[in-house]
């Protein structure tokens, strides 16, 4: 049955959920993605349909299961290619942070244009919102946040 397994790539993970537990370990994202080259994004495959998802514990054991609905949000690695786009002239940012009841976290929200608002990417179709912070991406449930504030510039 091994040749009817999708290959994955293993992406180490922080999960907060809300209840407030926390887990390290690993998700696991498609080897190749449908709509571009290489392996599927953090966001993309998150803001994907399944309401479920594995997530291989930093401890010994079988991976869990989480529920999307029950983040607040997940963290990750930036993809190198990511950070260098962030580094490119032209790319708008907006410096916000995001609360998630008693949970907090900052950085910074990339907009199609320097006109865009804030508002209208919580807005979007899309459940999790991606927040760059450093070297972290923090894929954040939008379901959950409680308030943000646009600080527009750090």
């Amino acid at each position: 049955m091994s040749e009817l397994r999708v290959p994955v790539v293993p992406v180490p993970a922080e999960a907060l959920c809300a209840d407030g537990r926390a887990f390290s370990g690993r998700v696991f994202l498609p080897a190749s993605a449908a709509s571009h080259p290489g392996p599927t994004r953090p966001e993309e495959w998150l803001n994907g349909p399944a309401a479920f998802f594995p997530f291989q514990l930093d401890e010994p054991g079988a991976p869990v299961l989480l529920n999307k609905r029950e983040l607040l949000w997940l963290s990750v690695p930036a993809p190198a290619f990511e950070a260098e786009i962030a580094d490119l002239a032209g790319v708008a940012t907006r410096f916000v942070r995001i609360e998630c009841g008693v949970h907090t976290l900052t950085g910074r929200l990339v907009v199609d244009t320097p006109e865009s608002r804030v508002l209208d990417h919580l807005n979007g179709p899309e459940a999790f919102l991606t927040v760059w912070e450093g070297e972290r991406h923090h894929l954040v449930n939008k379901a959950r946040i409680t308030r943000v504030v646009d600080r527009r510039e750090e």
